[in-house]
């Protein structure tokens, strides 16, 4: 599953357009992720992520990163041995394809917008 591309608002993956926050997990997109305080990422909002079958979580926080994401959930997903990397969203989804390109089994969790 590629990201083909990121600009503000809008991702295309495998050929298709999404406007609303995703995750990716495996070969299956996630779209409309909303977190339950908005640019915050908690455990609540991530427990498909922590339950799939990964070596590394990447988040993209977002254009101007405006998303964080909880020392809880970071403490978590390392727990649970899988590598957390965050990154602007731009930065997020080449690192995405290159890991992927690797053959890493990879989550994601992406922030569209600011």
């Amino acid at each position: 599953m590629k990201i083909q591309s990121y600009r503000f608002g809008h991702i295309e993956i495998d050929g298709n357009s999404y406007r609303d926050d995703v995750k990716l997990i495996g070969e299956k997109v996630v779209p409309g992720w909303w977190r339950s305080q908005g640019h915050l990422v908690q455990l609540k909002d991530v427990q498909d992520l922590l339950n799939a079958d990964a070596e590394i979580c990447i988040f993209g926080t977002g254009a101007y990163g405006s998303m964080r994401v909880s020392e809880a959930v970071i403490s978590e997903l390392q727990n649970r041995g899988i590598q957390v990397l965050i990154e602007r969203t731009e930065s997020a989804c080449d690192t995405y394809n290159r890991l992927l390109q690797d053959g890493k089994k990879l989550v994601a969790g992406l922030h569209l917008s600011c």
